[in-house]
């Protein structure tokens, strides 16, 4: 590191281990988020407006909550004649003790439910069981990921689509709750004109109940990760270990985080860095007594930056302990005041910041000061960008010849699977130019 005073004459403490990531970007990763919006089978919780109806059985003896019985089922309606059980889609309603009825979404123990009138199977302090059987039909699925809204209060809960349980949640309670479906959950789903099946039951403990379901169509997204945090393994750097906080000040007269910085000083090593035994202790840095600069490169395509400025995100990842500054190419970005413990907060780069960036070699470099109590830095940066599903179709001439191309198969992201879906597993694949469930 090049100084105006003794800051080359610094003590520089190093630990590394682990192995270097690549410094190009990893492309191309496809990721699903949770939209609300995008019904496909409103829920309660997320779409309020439009009550559901279903065919519902409540066990209900009044049984006031007892912790013997926390978490026991304590009833469930009988098979039909043909021994089938009540989440199978043939199931024939019983009408025993206990008889199924129709009624309306939302199923709470309130009186009203997001401005609803519920349909209120149990009330608070009661133990109860909810089954729900609701039926639907879809004409066409998205091409993309979905998600199953599986709000629940209590649990044991379970979720069927077409007498497959697609979902199981074993204590506790979350009104908010939503799984994305595998491509195999998702080929259940009937889009022929048939009948599909919801089938839902949750137990209720004590308190407030409530039982729920929906699908919703994801939104898609393109990720590129540039720099990946620790969940995507370790991550290589060049790092330097000042002796107080004086000296960030020094460096950064120098411009320490700039391009025409020389590196051949500073020590080539492993992140994240930690003070302490914990997910981020890749590298030790003695935070109590050392403030830290840390410079890692990467690199940006021609595409990187054509997707850029066709207004894809640009995103900041960072952990931190404590009070980090960070540049992108020698301009500071983004700075924050003491800790966010182990959370992460991700900040979008505005048009000015994206402007930094530059085709070939980049350099996010990020500073930390020496603090009383623990330390450690985990951060990266990734492009996000929505994901069209353009879907995949054959060359004209192989169409109309009718050759081997009909045969080939390709997942939705367009990669060639070969010609035979036997060990394939079952879920929505592109054959002959055309959608299809195969595998087994």
């Amino acid at each position: 590191m090049r100084t105006k005073s003794q800051l080359c004459a610094l003590a520089i403490m190093a630990f590394a281990a682990g192995a270097p990531l690549p410094m190009d970007a990893q492309q191309g990763e496809i990721t699903s988020s949770f939209n609300p919006g995008k019904p496909i089978l409103p829920s309660s919780q997320y779409t309020p407006d439009a009550p559901y109806a279903a065919t519902v059985w409540v066990f209900n003896d009044g049984r006031r909550y007892n912790d013997l019985y926390y978490n026991q089922i304590l009833g469930a309606p009988d098979t039909d004649a043909n021994g089938r059980q009540w989440y199978d889609p043939e199931y024939e309603l019983t009408d025993n003790d206990i008889a199924w009825q129709e009624a309306m979404a939302p199923f709470s123990s309130d009186d009203y439910y997001k401005g609803h009138k519920s349909f209120q199977w149990v009330v608070s302090e009661i133990m109860a069981e909810m089954y729900m059987r609701r039926t639907f039909t879809l004409e066409s699925l998205p091409e993309g990921t979905i998600y199953l809204a599986c709000g629940h209060d209590d649990a044991p809960a379970e979720w069927y689509i077409n007498g497959v349980q697609i979902h199981t949640v074993s204590d506790g309670w979350n009104n908010d709750e939503y799984i994305l479906l595998t491509e195999e959950q998702k080929s259940l789903l009937k889009t022929d004109g048939t009948e599909n099946v919801l089938a839902v039951h949750v137990h209720q403990n004590w308190g407030g109940a409530f039982a729920d379901c929906g699908l919703y169509e994801a939104d898609m997204w393109n990720t590129t990760t540039l720099l990946n945090t620790v969940s995507g393994g370790t991550w290589d750097c060049k790092y330097y270990m000042l002796n107080y906080n004086s000296d960030i000040e020094t460096a950064e007269e120098c411009g320490w985080y700039t391009a025409e910085e020389d590196e051949s000083d500073w020590i080539a090593g492993v992140g994240p860095f930690s003070n302490d035994e914990n997910m981020f202790y890749i590298t030790e840095w003695p935070s109590q007594a050392r403030p830290i600069l840390i410079r890692r490169h990467f690199n940006l395509t021609a595409s990187d930056l054509e997707n850029i400025n066709k207004g894809a995100k640009v995103y900041l990842t960072c952990s931190y302990d404590e009070n980090p500054v960070i540049y992108l190419n020698g301009t500071k970005i983004w700075s924050a005041t003491g800790w966010n413990d182990n959370n992460y907060t991700e900040t979008a780069l505005n048009d000015n910041q994206k402007k930094l960036l530059h085709e070939g070699d980049n350099i996010l470099a990020v500073s930390l000061m020496q603090g009383g109590g623990g330390g450690h830095i985990d951060y990266g940066m990734k492009i996000v960008s929505p994901y069209e599903m353009s879907g995949i179709s054959l060359p004209e001439t192989d169409k109309n010849n009718q050759t081997e191309a009909d045969l080939r198969i390709f997942n939705l992201q367009g990669q060639y699977l070969g010609t035979s879906a036997d060990n394939l597993p079952r879920g929505l694949y592109i054959k002959g130019g055309k959608k299809l469930i195969l595998g087994k």
